[in-house]
C-alpha cells in the first residue's frame, strides 16, 4: 500500500482549527433553534402500506439523505455554499476558483456523499396540510400518523437517560438569508486555508493530501449546515426532522437496503414501538380517502398490531380536489 503523504504539522493544526471554528458556528445556530419549543405533536405522512408497516413492525425508516426522492432541497443549500465560495474569487487568488470548482465537482460526482453518513426521518408540525397529502400520502388517500413529540424525541435521543451523540432532532428552517449567513461564516474561516500552501514549503503530494482533506472537512460542515434548511417555498410543510449522523471514516451501523427502480436506497430502522409505543396518539385519514374503508383499515391495523391504546382516528378537514 502506498505511503500516505505527510501533511506538515502547521497545516494539520490549521485543519483542526478550522474544524473547531466550524463546529462553533454550527453549534451557535443549533443552540438558537433548540431554544424554540417543538410542536407538541408531529405527523408522518404515508400511504396505506406505510401505515401498516409502521404499526406492524413498530419501526420508522431513516433514509439516507442522498437517496431521497427529491434531493433538490439538499442541492439548493449546496448551491448557496458554492456561490459564497465563488464570490471570493479574484485574479490574484486563482486557487479559490479551483477549490470552488472542486467542491462543485465533489457534489456532481457524488464524492460529497463520502463526507458523512446522514439518515433522516421527516415529520411535520401540521397534521392536515394539503401539499403533504398530495406529495407524501397517496394523493390524499393516505394517512398522517401523529406522535407526541416529547415522548418520541426522548426515546430517539437518549439511551438509559444519556444523550445519543449521533442522534438529533430539530425544526427545519426556511430562511435563505440565514442559510447564506452560515455559509459566509464558514467560508470566512476556510478562505485563508485555501491559500495556505502559498506560504508553506510543501511537496505536490503533501499539498494534494492537504487540499483533499480541506475539501472533505468543508464539505462535511457545509452539509451539516445545509441539513437544517429547506427552500422557502416548502415553508408550509413545517418539517420537524429526526437525524442520525455517523462519521465518514467508518461504515454506518445496521444499514439496510430497499429497492427503488434501478437503484437501492440505504436506510436504518428506529424501533419506536418498543421504545415509545405510547407516543402514537392519532391517525389522520386523508381528505381523498374512502372514509369508511380507511377508518376500518386503520382500526384493523391498530387492533392487530398495536397494544398501547389511546390512539384516536380522525379525518382531514380539507375539502379535497384531486390534483
Amino acid at each position: 500500500m502506498p505511503k500516505r503523504p505527510r501533511i506538515p504539522t502547521a497545516m494539520t493544526a490549521a485543519l483542526k482549527s478550522y474544524e473547531r471554528a466550524a463546529m462553533g458556528i454550527l453549534q451557535d445556530f443549533v443552540s438558537a433553534i433548540e431554544a424554540t419549543a417543538p410542536p407538541p405533536m408531529i405527523y408522518h405522512y404515508t400511504n396505506d402500506a406505510g401505515l401498516q408497516g409502521i404499526i406492524q413492525s413498530g419501526k420508522l425508516w431513516f433514509s439516507d439523505i442522498f437517496g431521497l426522492n427529491d434531493p433538490s432541497e439538499l442541492r439548493h443549500g449546496l448551491k448557496v455554499a458554492i456561490d459564497v465560495l465563488k464570490s471570493r474569487i479574484t485574479d490574484a487568488r486563482p486557487e479559490i476558483a479551483t477549490f470552488a470548482s472542486q467542491l462543485e465537482r465533489f457534489d456532481i460526482d457524488a464524492g460529497i456523499e463520502a463526507a458523512g453518513h446522514f439518515f433522516i426521518c421527516c415529520f411535520s408540525g401540521d397534521g392536515d396540510d394539503l401539499g403533504q397529502w398530495r406529495a407524501y400520502a397517496d394523493d390524499g388517500r393516505g394517512y398522517a400518523l401523529g406522535f407526541e413529540t416529547a415522548a418520541l424525541e426522548d426515546a430517539f435521543c437518549r439511551r438509559k437517560g444519556k444523550p445519543i451523540p449521533q442522534h438529533s432532532t430539530f425544526p427545519v428552517t426556511y430562511d435563505d438569508a440565514e442559510l447564506t449567513r452560515i455559509q459566509i461564516a464558514l467560508v470566512d474561516h476556510i478562505d485563508p486555508l485555501i491559500s495556505l500552501p502559498r506560504s508553506v514549503r510543501i511537496g505536490s503530494a503533501a499539498m494534494h493530501a492537504y487540499m483533499s482533506e480541506l475539501l472533505v472537512y468543508h464539505a462535511m460542515n457545509v452539509i451539516r449546515g445545509v441539513m437544517f434548511f429547506k427552500h422557502e417555498g416548502y415553508k408550509n410543510e413545517k418539517e420537524f426532522r429526526f437525524q442520525q449522523l455517523f462519521r465518514r471514516d467508518r461504515p454506518a451501523p445496521d444499514v439496510k437496503y430497499r429497492r427503488r427502480p434501478h437503484s437501492l436506497v440505504r436506510y436504518r430502522e428506529f424501533d419506536w414501538g418498543a421504545l415509545a409505543g405510547h407516543s402514537l396518539k392519532e391517525i389522520v385519514i386523508g381528505p381523498a380517502a374512502d372514509k369508511i374503508k380507511a377508518e376500518r383499515f386503520a382500526g384493523d391495523c391498530m387492533a392487530a398490531f398495536h397494544t398501547a391504546g389511546g390512539v384516536k382516528i380522525t379525518y382531514s378537514k380539507i375539502p379535497y380536489r384531486s390534483g
